[in-house]
């Protein structure tokens, strides 16, 4: 057995970069940091009192519906390895560790008349833990694992689960809010709503063109009334409260078709504008062009009225700037196709839009740093954002610790946020998805998002770097993204 060591040097080329590195230097408040959500790195799914939540329930009686058929039963051993974690986020140079709170672990029974209190001492470890070690705390309140007995009431179909949340988010500002300043309401509700009624995610329910339209709607109304909440009772905490949406760039597949064209525009709007209008636009509520398509659809399809619910003017109101940041999430562009099957009386998310994604990779295998620039600059020229954190970023592989696609996708985009800024854009943030290899929703374990490695074969989970770690720690410590980067990488023969 040889060790062969190669010295791997990654350079940003073209328009994307500067020629002085100075270009490429973040301010020196700016937050660098990695994420993580609570189920899919805590494990210890059933001890210490936690409830049963809506993955729980899903993966246990379906597990069909994951890629390997695995859960978050253990997944990272989180719960018990979190000063571990903490401990790699402090060696890779972040200043902020972005968690999510798990909902059953704290209230069981989804409702505030059963807090467990095993469940609140473990999150003021984490915290505390954070904070004695310098780190940042942004949490998010809600990441998709709904008390599985609030979705046997309806969950977010059910338009009381805007009290159920404000009342958990109560005990969570009233517990941790001392120490916690940046919140993060609800996660990429664009995405658990759409696949979650798209048979895809948890609940796993086959409601798209309905449910998913009522999903977003409630949970529009959720966060407004948690922001509100928050300023009314703990606004002496001063504490900001952000919303998360998961972005990608539309690209037609045929440029050349005015109606595919004009498609990929109306895919934004469905995906991301229903959500981003109602609270970052001076007019409110959901977009016009949105709005009078299903109606139209819902008219011809025999329904009394619109399936796209409507807001009240009060509930306008309420909802329209009720958030201090957006959380922007990123991974890569997407090619959109008309439907070649469309049928008017089909009631589905997709045919509302009348376009579908197509499984048809860019360049540079799914790195498209020009894509989140577009996006980002979309959303500042259309809307009023107060201010922009990048809450989520980052590559997917199979595994394997000399990860130069990763490293070299964290290059690319952490040029362009450089650049964003250059240009004026008030990001206040960036955090890298994700600091460790875990379980990744329908995709169990079949997809590597971490900088660290985590063997899923060993009961102790060993952690263990990866290339593109090393970059990031250089990025993070210095807060100067490199016009290129070199490093010694190991490569073992037989």
């Amino acid at each position: 057995m040889n060790i062969i060591n190669l010295v791997l040097t990654l350079t940003i080329i073209g328009s994307t970069a500067g020629t002085n590195e100075s270009e490429h230097r973040f301010p020196d408040d700016f937050i660098l940091g990695a994420a993580t959500s609570a189920y899919q790195i805590e494990g210890a799914w059933n001890v210490s009192n936690r409830g049963e939540s809506i993955w729980d329930r899903m993966i246990h009686y379906k597990p069909q519906k994951i890629a390997d058929r695995s859960n978050g039963d253990i997944a990272d051993n989180s719960y018990y390895q979190y000063k571990e974690d903490i401990e790699l986020i402090q060696q890779i140079g972040a200043n902020a560790y972005r968690i999510s709170l798990s909902w059953p672990r704290i209230l069981p029974n989804g409702f505030n008349n059963s807090v467990n209190r095993e469940g609140i001492q473990y999150y003021n470890n984490v915290i505390d833990e954070m904070l004695e070690k310098n780190i940042t705390p942004f949490v998010t309140i809600y990441h998709w694992d709904l008390p599985q007995k609030l979705q046997d009431l309806g969950g977010w179909e059910n338009p009381e689960i805007s009290n159920w949340f404000v009342d958990y988010a109560r005990v969570v500002f009233s517990e941790f809010g001392d120490r916690v300043k940046h919140w993060i309401t609800i996660n990429e509700p664009n995405i658990f709503c759409i696949f979650g009624y798209h048979s895809t995610d948890a609940p796993g329910l086959d409601k798209s063109g309905r449910g998913d339209y009522t999903c977003g709607h409630n949970a529009l109304l959720t966060h407004a009334k948690t922001y509100k909440m928050y300023q009314d009772e703990f606004k002496n905490q001063q504490g900001k409260l952000g919303f998360v949406l998961s972005f990608s760039w539309v690209v037609p597949q045929n440029p050349d078709d005015p109606e595919e064209v004009a498609g990929a525009k109306l895919s934004w709007q469905f995906w991301y504008s229903w959500f981003l209008h109602p609270i970052f636009s001076n007019e409110g509520d959901y977009p016009r062009e949105m709005k009078e398509r299903i109606a139209n659809y819902s008219s011809i399809q025999g329904f009394s009225r619109s399936r796209l619910p409507q807001f009240t003017e009060n509930e306008i109101t309420l909802v329209k700037n009720s958030a201090d940041y957006l959380g922007f999430n990123f991974y890569t562009a997407r090619y959109e196709t008309k439907l070649t099957d469309y049928d008017i009386n089909n009631v589905s998310f997709q045919h509302d839009i009348g376009m579908i994604p197509i499984d048809k990779a860019f360049t540079k295998d799914r790195c498209t740093p020009w894509a989140m620039s577009k996006a980002m600059r979309h959303i500042n020229k259309e809307f009023i954002i107060p201010e922009f954190y990048i809450t989520e970023n980052g590559y997917w592989d199979v595994g394997g610790l000399n990860d130069v696609n990763r490293a070299e996708y964290y290059l690319l985009h952490l040029t362009e946020v450089t650049k964003l800024l250059n240009e004026g854009l008030n990001i206040r943030g960036y955090f890298a998805w994700s600091l460790l290899d875990n379980f990744e929703w329908s995709y169990g374990y079949t997809q590597k998002f971490g900088i660290i490695s985590v063997n899923f074969m060993d009961p102790k989970r060993a952690r263990t770097p990866k290339l593109s770690s090393k970059l990031i720690t250089q990025i993070y410590k210095s807060k100067i993204v490199p016009l290129s980067f070199s490093t010694t990488i190991n490569i073992t023969t037989i």
